[in-house]
């Protein structure tokens, strides 16, 4: 497990193996296991924790998405409020999400049942193939 640190902004990233891209750029750092994490360096433009709000802690492999985005066309200013993060596993998810066309039959019999109107349809389900599946409730994917 390989770790870089940007000094500009703070980010941690670990990585199985090195990184051909982060090795060559001059802001981010392979910290070894007996190095301390160097102080972020304040560059006037990307060390700005009031745009960024305060930093969230994340996990390994964990997303996180906005849950207060900008509005479109917002540039954030110093007054701006600080975007709020939240993990992706804990965002509600309003519609299950329609599998690739190319799906596994199980997920598209899955969201079909989600999308069923009544338990006729949804009895019918398991006689379809993934590509009646995908034409009937796929829409224009």
């Amino acid at each position: 497990m390989t770790t870089y640190f940007n000094e500009r902004t703070g980010d941690r990233v670990e990585l199985d193996g090195r990184s051909a891209r982060l090795d060559s750029l001059d802001n981010w750092t392979r910290l070894g296991d007996d190095k301390p994490t160097p102080p972020v360096v304040d560059d006037g433009i990307l060390s700005r924790p009031s745009l960024a709000g305060p930093r969230v802690a994340q996990g390994p492999g964990q997303v996180f998405v906005e849950t207060t985005p900008p509005t479109p066309g917002e540039v954030p200013t110093q007054e701006s409020p600080p975007v709020e993060l939240t993990p992706a596993s804990q965002v509600p998810a309003d519609e299950p999400r329609q599998p690739a066309k190319s799906g596994s039959k199980a997920d598209w019999q899955a969201y079909a049942r989600t999308r069923a109107k009544d338990s006729v349809e949804e009895a019918e389900i398991e006689g379809l193939t993934r590509d009646e599946l995908a034409a009937r409730y796929g829409g224009d994917s």
